[in-house]
């Protein structure tokens, strides 16, 4: 605060001016004097007084210049707090042939995800690592296909998050690579499909228990047989675990499923143990859709489906084709699997087949998988051939109304707009080439089943298709009546509508190639087994 020296103020008051004004420059008394005395006193006192005054306004605004925040015309600068890095999921193991294996983990930043494998759990002697950059283009995940491993072995490996100065915690998993393909020795897999639809989702009191029953048959391989998630459908919270609440339709939420559906301790436990490998099937993307038809009017909304897809399961496709779903692999001399994209080429789910004017036949597979598939069946030398569709082959599907909406699945049943020609030329090629111990794997329909199949009518079956599901969505009463044209027979199948019967299928094939197909529920219970030998 500004203070006026007292000395000055007793010169400038009215007192000490009259006693001034009495004095002249020469000490003589005129009025002309004590005029120009008093112009004097006054020019003096206010000069003073102004300056000072002057001072004390300076003085405050630097005071407040120190304690008023000024404002900042410069542009601001973030505050930017990194993470401490950590793997958020996985890992994951695919993809497993003799010598190779890919490996897939999520971060929850931008860094190198390391992977190192060894053959004893105590990774104290690697034999080999990988490594992958991760950034939020791919929501952070990350694989790596690793080579030169042997056949037939068990591994053990860690994968740890790498940023620039830190390193997160190590997450461990194990897988075992395939026997070399002229080795008959056992395998043991099991298959189904439906995760987390029609609010079915993660239950905070027990999560989904059927991954540590399955876990507990001790699978080599895992075969998800699609609609891994549902993001067309909602999961509620409560009765689930909030998160993923949904539906969703565009990148972000897809991702937001695929995280909250592999945040499950059992099905992370589950993965982290058994190599997968997965097809999807509609409810990755939108019930019921057709990749044509989709590609065509929302081309936006099936790029994010696949994105999202390929983002987060361990699928590597070749080199002139990453984003290809469909491939073939071996494990051992007994077993050949072709797992087979039923989406991406479809025609239509509503047109007629075949075409009524062009007499076309409609085509679930497109040109360039069906040729790829005949020529990989021709060509195996393996025992057994699976093969993995995601949809089934003579139970009548679509919803709500097939007769408007069409048939999903490969029979027509009562209407024109199934996809039996196609069928109908593949088996026609497998029985014109002799090629037998066919198994088709199937999901989509919500209750588990066996079928086998006599095209030719002589008695004995060419075929057979087994089927399980769900894992954790709706399910279903098997309907009664199948489409008749390939001759099935129903050997087993059991469901019922909103019942509790949580399914998968376990296929184990004997060093002498004998297989026997069993069902289990989710409290470890064996529903149905057929043994089957060779031809």
């Amino acid at each position: 605060m500004l203070k006026i020296p007292k000395r000055i103020l007793s010169h400038c008051n009215g007192e000490n001016m009259a006693g001034l004004r009495r004095r002249t420059l020469n000490g003589q008394t005129s009025k002309e004097a004590d005029i120009m005395n008093t112009m004097r006193i006054k020019w003096y006192c206010g000069t003073i007084v102004g300056i000072l005054l002057l001072i004390g306004m300076l003085q405050i605004s630097w005071v407040a210049a120190q304690e008023t925040p000024q404002e900042d015309t410069t542009t601001p600068m973030a505050l930017v707090v990194e993470p401490i890095p950590s793997v958020t999921h996985g890992p994951i193991s695919g993809e497993v042939h003799a010598t190779s294996v890919v490996l897939w983990a999520r971060g929850n930043t931008p860094g190198t995800l390391l992977f190192t494998l060894a053959e004893e759990p105590s990774l104290e002697s690697p034999v080999n690592t990988a490594q992958v950059t991760v950034t939020e283009d791919a929501d952070f995940t990350g694989k790596v296909q690793v080579d030169d491993l042997k056949p037939g072995t068990q591994y053990h490996y860690q994968v740890v998050l790498l940023t620039a100065d830190e390193r997160s915690a190590p997450v461990m998993g194990q897988f075992q690579t395939a026997p070399a393909a002229q080795t008959a020795s056992e395998l043991s897999f099991t298959f189904s499909a439906g995760i987390g639809g029609q609010g079915y989702c993660r239950k905070p009191e027990t999560g989904w228990t059927i991954f540590k029953t399955m876990l507990a048959e001790h699978p080599d391989l895992f075969i998800l047989l699609g609609d891994s998630v549902y993001v067309d459908s909602a999961c509620p919270a409560p009765p689930n675990i909030p998160g993923a609440e949904g539906p969703y339709a565009e990148l972000e939420g897809f991702r937001t499923r695929y995280r909250y559906h592999l945040a499950d301790q059992h099905y992370a436990a589950f993965l982290a143990q058994t190599p997968v490998y997965t097809t999807w099937d509609d409810h990755e993307i939108l019930d019921n859709f057709s990749g044509t038809t989709l590609n065509k009017l929302h081309p936006q909304l099936f790029a994010d489906g696949l994105q999202a897809y390929l983002e987060y399961w361990p699928i590597l496709g070749p080199e002139e084709e990453p984003q290809r779903i469909y491939r073939s692999f071996t494990y051992g001399a007994h077993a050949e699997f072709f797992v087979l994209d039923t989406r991406s080429y479809r025609d239509p789910i509503v047109n007629w087949d075949p075409n009524p004017r062009t007499l076309e036949p409609k085509t679930m597979l497109g040109a360039d998988q069906f040729a790829w598939l005949q020529e990989g069946l021709a060509a195996s030398q393996a025992t057994w051939k699976f093969i993995v569709t995601s949809v089934p082959l003579a139970y009548p599907t679509g919803w709500p109304q097939p007769e408007v909406d069409g048939r999903d699945g490969w029979a027509n049943y009562t209407e024109k707009s199934g996809y039996e020609t196609e069928l109908m030329a593949l088996l026609y090629f497998l029985e014109s080439h002799e090629i037998q111990n066919i198994i088709f794997l199937a999901g989509d329909t919500h209750w588990p089943f066996a079928i086998s199949y006599d095209p030719d009518r002589d008695g004995t079956p060419n075929l057979y298709e087994f089927g399980a599901s769900p894992l954790s969505s709706i399910p279903l009463a098997p309907p009664k009546q199948l489409d008749p044209t390939f001759n099935p027979t129903i050997l087993y199948a059991e469901g019922e509508f909103q019942g509790d019967l949580f399914n998968f299928g376990h296929i184990r094939v004997a060093e002498s190639g004998e297989m026997t197909f069993r069902v289990v529920d989710w409290h470890g219970q064996e529903r149905y087994a057929l043994t089957l030998q060779p031809h």
